[in-house]
C-alpha cells in the first residue's frame, strides 16, 4: 500500500472522530481533532507531490533506457545484417531496412565512421590541416578561388560606379578514388559478427592504415608543388621566409610540416637567455609552434629521410594548398574462394577520396 493511501485512510478515521465529538456536542474537542485533519490534508497533499515526483524520474529513467537499447538494437541490427550479407545468408525485413548495399559491397554505417574519426585523432593527421569537402559522387568540378588584384572594396558615392571586378576562379576536378585493406577473419567469427569485430578490431586498423594514406597523397601534393624557401644555414631561415615570403592572408593557417629529425633540431634552439623557441601550442593539446606557426611532425620514413644531415622544413598552408574531396564512406565486400582452404572469409575494407592542388602560393621547401 502506498503511503498516499494510508494517510487517506487516516483522514477519514479522524473525519469520523470529528462527526462523533459533534453528535456528543463536544464542540472544542472536534474543534481540536479538525486541526488534526486540516493538517494531515496538507501532509496528503504534500505527500501526492512528492510521489508525482518521483514517479516522474522512474518515468523519464525507463523512457531514456528504452531509447539506449533500442539505440543499442539499432547498431546490433546494422552490424549483423552485415555479416549476413557478407556470408550470402537471407535477411529480414528489419535487416535489409538497415544496410546500404554498394557496387561489390555493403556501406559501413554511420556509427563505423564516427568510430573512425575517434581513433584517427590518436594520429598525426595532415587531413585536419586541409580544406576538407564533403561530395556525394566519385567525380565533378568546383570552383576554387585564386584571388583578387583588387584588394579593397570601393568607396561609394554619388554618380561613381562601383569596380568591376569578378573574383578569379579556376575549376578544380577531382575523381575519388579506392583505398583498401584485406582482412582474413575465421567463418565462425564471421559468422557470428557484431559491433566487436567492426568497430573493436578492424576499425583501429582502418583508422591507422587510412591516415597513412591520406598522408602520403597529401604529401605528393606538397613535394611536388614546394619552391625553395630562403636560405640559410640555421633556423633564420625558417623565420625568413615565414616573415617575407609567406603572403599575410595566408599566413594564418601555414604550419611548419617536418620530419622527428627536424623536430628534434628545433626543440634543442634557445635563445640568449637559453630559453626554448619552441613553445607550446595552446590550440592543440600536446603540440608545439615555432614563432607562432605549429609544427606538424611526421615518421622519418613517412614525410623523408633525413639525408647528409640536411633535415627536411616545408613551410606551407595545406588549408590553401589541399582540396581534400572526402566521400566520407567506407566500403566492406568479402571473398570466400582465397580463404576456402582455411575456412576462412577475406574482407575488403574501401575508403574514398581525392586530394587536389589548390593554391601554391604558401608552401616552401628547406634544408637544414
Amino acid at each position: 500500500m502506498k503511503k498516499v493511501d494510508e494517510l487517506m485512510q487516516e483522514l477519514s478515521t479522524k473525519k469520523d472522530e470529528v462527526r462523533s465529538l459533534l453528535n456528543e456536542n463536544k464542540v472544542d474537542d472536534a474543534e481540536a481533532k479538525m486541526a488534526e485533519v486540516r493538517s494531515l490534508e496538507k501532509k496528503i497533499e504534500l505527500q501526492k507531490q512528492l510521489d508525482e515526483e518521483e514517479e516522474r524520474k522512474v518515468d523519464e529513467k525507463m523512457e531514456k533506457t528504452t531509447v539506449e537499447v533500442r539505440k543499442e538494437n539499432k547498431v546490433d541490427v546494422e552490424y549483423r545484417a552485415i555479416a549476413k550479407h557478407l556470408m550470402g545468408k537471407e535477411l529480414t525485413t528489419e535487416e535489409r531496412a538497415s544496410i546500404n548495399v554498394g557496387n561489390s559491397g555493403a556501406i559501413m554505417p554511420e556509427g563505423f565512421v564516427n568510430q573512425l574519426q575517434v581513433l584517427t585523432k590518436g594520429f598525426p593527421s595532415l587531413k585536419r590541416y586541409t580544406h576538407v569537402i564533403p561530395v556525394t559522387t566519385n567525380t565533378g568540378k568546383m570552383p576554387a578561388s585564386t584571388g583578387s588584384a583588387t584588394r579593397k572594396l570601393a568607396k561609394l558615392a554619388v554618380d561613381t560606379e562601383m569596380v568591376k571586378e569578378m573574383v578569379t576562379t579556376a575549376p578544380v576536378e577531382f575523381a575519388v578514388e579506392d583505398f583498401g585493406k584485406i582482412y582474413p577473419v575465421e567463418n565462425p567469427v564471421l559468422e557470428d559478427a557484431g559491433i566487436e569485430l567492426f568497430n573493436g578490431i578492424i576499425a583501429p586498423d582502418v583508422a591507422e592504415c587510412s591516415v597513412n594514406s591520406e598522408n602520403a597523397e597529401i604529401i605528393k601534393i606538397v613535394k611536388d608543388n614546394a619552391v625553395a624557401g630562403a636560405t640559410g644555414a640555421d633556423h633564420k631561415a625558417i623565420i625568413k621566409t615565414l616573415n617575407t615570403m609567406v603572403v599575410p592572408s595566408l599566413k594564418g593557417r601555414t604550419v611548419i610540416l617536418t620530419n622527428q629529425d627536424g623536430y628534434d633540431y628545433l626543440d634543442g634552439l634557445t635563445d640568449s637567455q637559453g630559453r626554448p623557441l619552441l613553445s607550446d601550442s595552446l590550440a592543440v593539446e600536446g603540440g608545439k609552434v615555432f614563432k607562432g606557426r605549429e609544427v606538424v611532425v611526421l615518421d622519418n620514413a613517412d614525410l623523408e629521410p633525413t639525408t647528409a644531415g640536411k633535415k627536411p622544413f616545408y613551410i606551407v598552408n595545406l588549408y590553401a594548398l589541399v582540396k581534400f574531396f572526402d566521400r566520407k564512406q567506407y566500403e566492406i565486400a568479402v571473398s570466400k574462394e582465397v580463404g576456402f582452404t582455411y575456412n576462412q572469409t577475406f574482407l575488403r575494407v574501401v575508403e574514398r577520396f581525392d586530394a587536389v592542388k589548390g593554391d601554391n602560393r604558401a608552401n616552401y621547401y628547406i634544408e637544414l
